[in-house]
């Protein structure tokens, strides 16, 4: 092994493993075993199976419950006299079925190369009981890659095909400098052939665009293969086609790569990518409906002895989410190279899948060899764990124990490795409840990327050996009228009461007081019947849900929610009340206990300004952040330092002499005060002294991690001003804006009263006065009429 291989991994021997396990069990015990499987006595030994694993049920036909239940800890079951051999208490087991160690180096097909181990194991778990298994991963030098270069050849990748044709050569050789056991394969697409995706005008569809090849879906050109001179012209022969809308058919392409493994040539054990080249966005699933195509994509392989897509027409586009169930279920990775307008989809795409990366393709591809190198790279670089279909009632929590000793609480993945690296990954398996069905549960956990896996098989233990010993239609269940099993009476339909003694029918089965609980109005808390005195709770829809209890008052499902989820989903529902995993708190499971999302750079928990509440910070007035490093309103650093530096540079400020000896540093005068920019450590700082005065400082840290506050030995001072030309100035001022509005006003009246008199200029000329209306005017004679005279003159 290289001195690059660190197996920093811990490997726990069975033997500690099973002391640990056991110890939790005796814990477990002690804390628990009273309250949860006593309570409510069980009706049934599978019923006391799940009440969880510290909990064992007597068979005893003869045991005498009384103020004991027969579903209790060991300690106390032997205690109120159950024998040993009468006790159904079936333990957890773990077995590693297949274990082959890990390989140094890879083969040419990948058949006899192991990167993980175990690879096969079998837990046999009760309900609520939980298993650790440790994994390790290692990835081997020369383990096979099959690359299969997918590519738009739409008019718009002219220019990268061309550089392609260049290329492939340069890319084939720098991945065999990776691996020696390397293949590649070729494949186009464009989009379906119908409207309004291309152009049906005769003679469109076979020359879409000047000298471009007919229109095309997907066409597998090449199939994986180690020859790389077929690769190089097989390239040389590609023509562009054309279409009409932005978004290409690449949805098609990939899942026609994907799913038909014979004809693409996938090797089962091998590092499978697949490196999509566009410069478009892609149509998905509805798109179809554009084109008159209605039925959904079926996953399936359609391509033809040619590598043509024959459903083309026929299926709609695949979605996003068949797509990542097709890739990861064939442990496919797909590497997306597409142009700088089109990244940020492609990242978006990329981040739903478990093993995705997105590049930046240059506009004529031309760093497209650079690109898949350093995405191999990238994809070689961790070990990310992923379980695709664990089934209902297993429950998973992983422990990475990563390089240098890093062992990294609930995470899944290791980083920073290197080809030759070995890891490990605790897995705790706990079956949470039993399936409806029973048996044997199975699933696979596998590196993402890697050919290998580790199948676990769980044999659920949900019942009891005793019920095998059932007795139907025993005398002891009230003259045949139940199944004795594990020592009580399972009645038969229509009889209840512990030995089935009481008939639905009788007067007794309608007495309703003994099923009320504490006076209460409700019969068995309105959640089930009342029958022979004794409350038979009713079954839910969603068998996950249970009711129990005395008078049907508990249940798992009432308690309260975080995040929609009851007991945040970090912990199971008790009669009511929420039982957190290790680690939470709060009444739905909502509070983290752990601190370190809380601590600060400085080491102190929210920066010595806050408290850790549920994981996160709970700042004080005026602090914010999320781990209260933020204050808006504090003094800055340089605020902070100003009163020291004026102190004992310039003694001047509002700092005394007392407490400028308490300074936590000593100033350094310096004739200029330089500031590396790039140094976060260092800030620039100028205030105005009372001297009106500017003074300059710097502060840092020194290599003693020590506070450095330098001064610049000089201010800089406004300069002086002579007062006498400003007053002066002022008066003059003064002087002159006085005579100004003195000589406005006077011409303002000028011009008024010139005004008036040309008014009166022009009225007087108006008036022409006649002699015999002029009121001055007098004539010599005077006419006198006599009103008497009768007219004669």
């Amino acid at each position: 092994m290289g001195p690059r291989q660190r197996n920093s991994y811990v490997r726990l021997p069975s033997a500690v493993l099973c002391l640990t396990v056991l110890v939790t069990l005796c814990l477990g015990t002690l804390a628990e075993g009273d309250d949860v499987c006593s309570k409510n006595s069980p009706a049934s030994c599978a019923e006391c199976l799940r009440r969880g694993p510290q909990c064992a049920w007597c068979a005893e036909e003869s045991y005498v419950e009384g103020s004991a239940s027969r579903c209790d800890v060991i300690s106390r079951l032997q205690e109120n006299g159950c024998a040993a051999s009468q006790i159904q208490n079936p333990a957890s087991a773990t077995v590693i079925s297949q274990g082959r160690p890990l390989s140094s180096t890879g083969s040419q097909t990948g058949s006899d190369v192991t990167q993980v181990s175990p690879q096969e194991v079998r837990l046999s778990l009760r309900p609520g009981d939980s298993a650790q298994v440790q994994m390790q991963v290692r990835q081997v030098k020369d383990y096979p890659v099959d690359l299969y270069y997918l590519m738009d050849l739409s008019k718009s990748m002219d220019n990268d095909l061309q550089n392609l044709k260049t290329l492939g050569v340069n890319l084939i050789n720098k991945m065999r400098n990776i691996t020696s056991n390397f293949r590649v394969g070729f494949g186009s697409f464009v989009d379906k052939t119908v409207a309004p995706y291309v152009n049906l005008a005769p003679g469109k569809l076979n020359e879409p665009c000047g000298g471009c090849a007919p229109v095309f879906g997907f066409r597998n050109v090449l199939s994986l293969t180690d020859q790389a001179e077929e690769f190089s012209v097989q390239l040389g022969q590609q023509q562009v086609s054309g279409n009409l809308d932005q978004p290409e058919g690449g949805f098609d392409a990939l899942m026609q790569t994907a799913v038909c493994n014979e004809k693409i040539g996938w090797r089962e054990k091998a590092t499978k990518l697949i490196v999509f080249a566009s410069d478009a966005p892609f149509h998905s699933a509805g798109d179809g409906k554009l084109g008159g195509i209605l039925t959904p994509n079926d996953a399936k392989c359609h391509l033809d002895s040619s590598g043509t897509y024959t459903e083309l027409n026929n299926l709609d586009y695949p979605s996003v989410g068949q797509l990542i169930a097709v890739l990861e279920e064939r442990n496919i990775q797909p590497i997306f190279a597409v142009t700088g307008e089109q990244i940020d989809i492609y990242r978006g795409l990329a981040n739903m899948f478990s093993g995705a990366i997105a590049e930046t393709l240059a506009e004529d591809s031309s760093n497209v060899v650079f690109l898949v190198e350093d995405a191999y790279k990238k994809l070689r670089s961790e070990v990310r764990m992923q379980a695709p279909n664990v089934p209902e009632g297993i429950e998973l929590q992983f422990t990475a124990l990563c390089l240098d000793n890093q062992v990294i609480e609930g995470a899944a993945e290791c980083k920073n490795l290197a080809v030759g690296d070995t890891v490990a990954f605790n897995i705790t398996v706990k079956l949470a409840e039993c399936p409806q069905d029973g048996g044997e549960l199975q699933f696979s956990l596998n590196p993402v990327g890697f050919g290998d896996e580790m199948k676990i098989k769980v044999t659920t233990m949900c019942s009891c050996d005793c019920s095998v010993d059932a007795v139907p239609d025993s005398d002891q269940c009230s003259a045949g009228n139940g199944t004795l099993e594990c020592g009580v009476c399972v009645c038969n339909t229509g009889r209840y009461g512990q030995t089935c003694e009481c008939n639905a029918d009788s007067v007794e089965a309608v007495d309703e007081t003994k099923c009320r609980m504490d006076n209460a109005t409700a019969v068995c808390s309105s959640r089930g019947d009342c029958l022979c005195g004794q409350c038979t709770c009713s079954a839910r829809q969603d068998p996950r849900e249970k009711v129990w209890g005395k008078f049907c008052e508990c249940d798992n499902f009432s308690c309260l929610r975080h995040d929609r989820l009851i007991c945040g989903g970090r912990g199971t529902c008790d009669c009511g009340q929420c039982v957190c995993e290790s680690g939470w708190t709060g009444e739905a499971c909502e509070c983290s206990a752990r601190t370190d999302a809380c601590i600060s750079e400085n080491g102190e928990v929210c920066n010595g300004h806050g408290t850790c509440e549920c994981g996160k910070c709970k700042c004080e007035d005026n602090f914010a952040g999320p781990t209260c490093e933020e204050c808006p309103t504090c003094p800055g650093k340089c605020e902070g330092n100003k009163g020291c530096v004026q102190c004992q540079a310039f003694q001047s400020g509002d700092v005394t002499d007392v407490d400028c000896l308490q300074c936590p540093f000593n100033v350094t005068m310096v004739d200029s005060v330089d500031v590396v920019v790039d140094d976060p450590e260092t800030q620039l700082c100028r205030f105005r002294d009372d001297d009106d005065c500017l003074f300059t400082f710097s502060y840092g840290k020194g290599d003693d991690n020590s506070l450095v506050v330098n001064v610049q030995r000089t201010k800089e001072c406004p300069p002086e001003v002579n007062i006498l030309p400003i007053i002066l100035g002022i008066v003059a001022g003064i002087v002159l804006i006085g005579l100004a509005i003195l000589i406005i006003w006077r011409v303002l009246l000028y011009l008024y009263d010139r005004n008036e008199y040309q008014k009166f200029e022009r009225e007087q000329q108006k008036t022409k006065f006649s002699s015999d209306i002029n009121p001055l005017y007098r004539e010599t004679t005077t006419k006198f009429l006599n009103p008497t005279y009768g007219g004669n003159k």
